[in-house]
């Protein structure tokens, strides 16, 4: 009998979607949900960071979508774009908006990007605007002096923290495979904390990883020993 032709997995590119459904409220990031509904209400200067990933740029695109008010620019660390230019775009994002969020990618920022945020932090104050910065340094030492002079000489220092359950944890995997359209099954998931540290920085790119090369390997269902041999590729 002739061979049923083999069908071929479609090669999609599913847009990141941070939806409100999507966003797991664990006792880490408790502190920062309840502070930052203050701030929608009653304004301030607030610098959000965390020691790890924490789920802080979906947190904040939840609450864009949530308040109309909330203006919201993510700011990408390589620009070759001059920091007055920077500060011009993102003004013209921001201006007609009441409370300005601003979500940097983690790690060091560049001199230009520095130099863009502070003279932001700066127009934000003459404005009057509420300004929230999230961003997550490489260390809570370095980065541009005068960037690091005005958030932690004039802004509120406010963290957000790692899940600290296998529950928080779990939940959080779920989201993220849901994000992806991904079904995975709970012992998939067991496998993973079972074999990997408990940090979302390993946990996540290994789960994305499961699913690239199990779709590669037309795999519908994870075995335990399939998972921790393509762990142990990482």
């Amino acid at each position: 009998m002739p061979q049923q032709p083999q069908q071929q997995t479609l090669q999609l590119q599913i847009p990141v979607s941070f939806e409100y459904g999507d966003w797991i409220r664990h006792a880490g990031v408790e502190q920062a949900c309840n502070r930052l509904a203050l701030w929608l209400v009653h304004g301030g200067r607030i610098w959000l960071t965390s020691p790890a990933m924490s789920g802080k740029t979906h947190l904040l695109n939840v609450l864009q979508q949530e308040h109309s008010r909330m203006g919201l620019i993510q700011v990408p660390l390589q620009s070759d774009t001059p920091a007055i230019a920077l500060v011009d775009a993102w003004l013209r994002q921001l201006r007609d908006k009441a409370f300005w969020a601003v979500d940097v990618n983690a790690g060091n920022v560049p001199i230009n990007i520095g130099q863009a945020l502070f003279h932001l932090l700066e127009r934000a104050r003459d404005m009057h605007r509420p300004l929230l910065l999230s961003w997550r340094p490489a260390d809570q030492n370095s980065g541009p002096p005068e960037l690091m002079s005005r958030l932690k000489g004039t802004m509120e220092y406010l963290p957000a923290e790692e899940p600290d359950s296998d529950e928080a944890l779990r939940a959080v995997l779920e989201s993220v495979a849901r994000s992806r359209q991904w079904d995975i099954q709970p012992a998939a998931l067991d496998t993973m904390l079972q074999w990997l540290p408990r940090r979302l920085d390993v946990l996540v790119p290994a789960l994305l990883h499961l699913e690239s090369t199990s779709l590669a390997d037309r795999k519908k269902r994870l075995s335990q020993s399939w998972i921790r041999e393509r762990l142990q590729l990482l």
